[in-house]
């Protein structure tokens, strides 16, 4: 049975995720406040905002009179002082906040068979904060995710830049692995519609097709209309390709246990899709736009660009 929620803080509602998904309880007449580092974009809906600070007595004061919050803080690679240790531990400050500010509700965006992947760092930080939201006194939701694509999307638009830029695409171990991407606006839409559900769930955000990774670059390609020879080569070999290329950029363009959660088909979901949005569909609305410059994630959440809001990058120079 569907709940009435009438006030929300989401966690980066100037960024990914979290964007999508305040966009959408705002459409559904829910008033929202976020915590986020970043800053308002120009020209868009007022979202009352304060820092996130992971100081528990801070974070408590913030989320009072909250009826539920929406939690999709993570770091998506160890950078700095930062680590998949501290973001469990953070995590579990905010959780922790939540629960002595009286929230009813808390909804955590987790990843796609987060326990089966516990020999990968990021899968096993996410296996535990899920633990975490299970033991807490709250009335919770886990949604796990597979590969969200949409604007400003660092994998898929970042293919697409190699594809525009690069005269033949290297797929590692021959891209025969599965995927089941997701749309960003179906994620938003899951979520909101756990949010406003009864009970305890753990739940897929999943879109309706289940693809190969060297199909699902393929689809890229076409949707950018530019065609590439594609090129199957080991994934050590891949990987070295990559970090030279990232080095040129400054950038971790793939790490090691991203290409192994691809290769293990951990963006697989085990239940029926709740997905409706073809990716394929999507991408060929917005293929004119994809890989025309390139999405720089050390920039945009370590350096500089780390208050922007998450936004199409300056271009970058071609390389050689």
């Amino acid at each position: 049975m569907a709940r009435m929620v009438g006030h929300v803080v989401v966690t980066g509602a100037f960024s990914y995720t979290g964007a999508a998904v305040a966009g959408e309880l705002i459409r559904r007449g829910v008033t929202v406040r976020t915590l986020t580092n970043r800053q308002p974009p120009p020209g868009s809906v007022a979202i009352p905002h304060a820092p996130l600070r992971m100081d528990g007595a801070y974070l408590t004061d913030q989320l009072k009179g909250a009826d539920a919050l929406v939690n999709t803080y993570w770091i998506r690679l160890p950078h700095g002082r930062a680590d998949f240790g501290t973001a469990v531990r953070d995590s579990r400050i905010l959780i922790e906040a939540a629960t002595r500010a009286g929230v009813r509700r808390l909804v955590y965006v987790s990843v796609s068979n987060a326990g089966q992947g516990h020999h990968l760092g990021y899968y096993a930080g996410k296996a535990a904060v899920e633990q975490i939201v299970r033991e807490c006194d709250l009335s919770h939701a886990i949604v796990r995710p597979t590969l969200i694509v949409g604007p400003c999307d660092v994998l898929t638009n970042n293919i697409a830049w190699f594809l525009r830029r690069f005269p033949a695409f290297l797929l590692p171990d021959g891209g025969g692995y599965r995927l089941q991407p997701v749309t960003l606006s179906d994620t938003a839409r899951i979520v909101a519609d756990a949010l406003e559900s009864g009970g305890d769930i753990e739940i897929d955000a999943a879109g309706p097709d289940t693809i190969m990774f060297s199909e699902y670059v393929r689809w890229i390609a076409e949707a950018c209309d530019v065609q590439r020879p594609f090129v199957g080569v080991p994934g050590w070999l891949s990987l070295v390709c990559i970090r030279f290329v990232g080095a040129l950029l400054r950038d971790v363009v793939l790490t090691r246990e991203e290409m192994l959660g691809l290769e293990q088909e951990l963006l697989v979901s085990h239940e029926p899709p709740r997905g409706r949005e073809s990716v394929r569909s999507w991408l060929h609305s917005n293929g004119t736009n994809l890989g025309r410059s390139y999405l720089n994630d050390i920039h945009r959440h370590f350096g500089a660009g780390r208050h922007a809001t998450i936004s199409p990058p300056t271009r970058l120079p071609r390389l050689g």
